[in-house]
């Protein structure tokens, strides 16, 4: 699994990729986990709202940062 945390290094985007990294550790899920900041990239994958995070392709959520019980829901 590819997990993907797009923001621009604010306090919301850097809990968001925390809060992943801890809920992927905790629950020992196989993910590669990323923290992408480039502005060019997050525009082309037409992204309005920050934080945003990308499972497998797919964008799964944006403008929030979600409690571990959400993210494992989108995990699974």
């Amino acid at each position: 699994m590819k997990i993907i945390v797009y923001g621009t290094g604010c306090k919301k985007c850097k809990s968001l990729y925390e809060s992943v990294l801890k809920t992927v550790k905790n629950n020992a899920i196989n993910a590669e986990v990323v923290y992408e900041t480039n502005l060019r990239t997050i525009i082309e994958k037409g992204i309005m709202q920050m934080p945003a995070l990308e499972v497998d392709g797919q964008i799964k959520s944006a403008g929030r940062v979600l409690k571990e019980k959400d993210l494992l829901l989108l995990l699974s």
